[in-house]
């Protein structure tokens, strides 16, 4: 393959994945990446169909019949889904697929609620303060050790449920 043709798929390819990346789609949401995948192989003329738990099945071709090539892949991200509003208006957060606590420290977030938009936090450790936690080094990362600290001015429980998050989200 010439280096043209090589750079064009590595910039389609590289396109591609930043755009599906840029799709929020935690475990149980994956509609709107499903639609991306099936739209993306309808411009490149395959026929792409819809299973009924959501995922995208393509027939690809190929030279004959007999010798088939099976690719798989999944939509879904890690995700949390909110467990618990706590009374300083910050969330605890129960894990959805793989996530673990040790991995997410410091990353932005998006909370997706059911009726009412979504907000954007950090996750971070409860007592997060390096300069005051004397502990903080040696403090075991864990779901009730962490908190989605919200980008809103959020001081109780009750205000972070005007906003619309609940349990669930």
């Amino acid at each position: 393959m010439d280096k043209k043709k090589y750079k064009q798929y590595t910039d389609y390819a590289v396109e591609q994945t930043v755009a599906l990346l840029g799709i929020d789609s935690p475990t149980g949401y994956t509609e709107d990446a499903a639609k991306y995948v099936m739209k993306e192989f309808k411009k490149l003329g395959y026929k792409p169909e819809l299973t009924g738990k959501g995922g995208v099945l393509v027939a690809l071709g190929g030279k004959d019949k007999k010798n088939g090539l099976l690719l798989e892949a999944h939509t879904d991200t890690l995700g949390g889904m909110v467990c618990e509003i706590k009374s300083n208006g910050r969330l605890r957060v129960s894990p959805l697929g793989g996530l673990n606590p040790n991995n997410t420290e410091t990353e932005n977030v998006r909370v997706v609620t059911k009726f009412d938009g979504d907000y954007e936090g950090t996750f971070q450790l409860e007592n997060a303060s390096i300069h005051v936690n004397g502990d903080y080094s040696d403090t075991k990362r864990t779901w009730d050790s962490m908190e989605v600290v919200l980008d809103e001015k959020v001081k109780s429980k009750e205000d972070t449920e005007k906003l619309g998050i609940a349990i669930g989200d």
